[in-house]
């Protein structure tokens, strides 16, 4: 919903800041669609609320109220794309989500980092199972020479001497499930208690 604008400084900001604003969304593969509409009626809205003033200066007004689009849509945007991701169990939906709260701010993105790490986790788990058929010398849990032990993709050093065998494909498969599940659980918990 478009005012029928006069002055051509007020219609080319709302276009710029509505360009902006539908640019977001279609990053992130949101299914925000009818944000764009929502949005223009609340600042037409304001406009009309507005006391006195040019068009130019009501629109300024009503765009600084609701600020920068990328302030306050990175964090819906996130919430979004997370709670999707949950739903799914999608790791690429949920990274899009981790990517998004990340550049959303401190606190979200210290989350975001916990999370992050915890799915990083997951992929060298995974990648455990599957390079160890074909790499196994260097994948697994080994004992050194030394007595110190190694786990995961390693350098596997002279006289090391593997720990699990072929039982650790299993074992990362399970560990990798069973993150996956918490990891997912606990971000649609934090999802949720907001």
């Amino acid at each position: 919903m478009i005012p029928p604008f006069t002055d051509t400084g007020a219609r080319r900001r709302w276009g710029d800041y509505f360009s902006e604003v539908g640019d977001l969304p279609s990053r992130a593969g949101a299914d925000a669609a009818e944000l764009p509409d929502d949005l223009q009626a609340h600042v037409a809205d304001s406009m009309a609320a507005s006391p006195g003033g040019s068009e130019l200066e009501r629109l300024d007004a009503a765009l600084s109220r609701l600020g920068r689009p990328i302030d306050y849509l990175r964090p819906l945007l996130a919430d979004e794309l997370i709670e999707r991701g949950t739903r799914s169990y999608s790791p690429v939906t949920i990274a899009r989500g981790i990517s998004y709260a990340v550049m959303a701010g401190s606190r979200r993105a210290a989350i975001a980092l916990i999370f992050g790490i915890g799915y990083l986790s997951l992929a060298i788990f995974t990648g455990m199972a599957v390079l160890k058929p074909l790499w196994g010398e260097h994948v697994g849990v080994f004992r050194n020479a030394d007595g110190t032990i190694s786990a995961g993709i390693v350098a596997r050093s002279d006289g090391a001497r593997e720990l699990l065998g072929w039982w650790s494909i299993l074992i990362a498969l399970l560990l990798a499930t069973l993150l996956y599940v918490i990891l997912t659980k606990g971000l649609r918990a934090l999802r949720h208690r907001r």
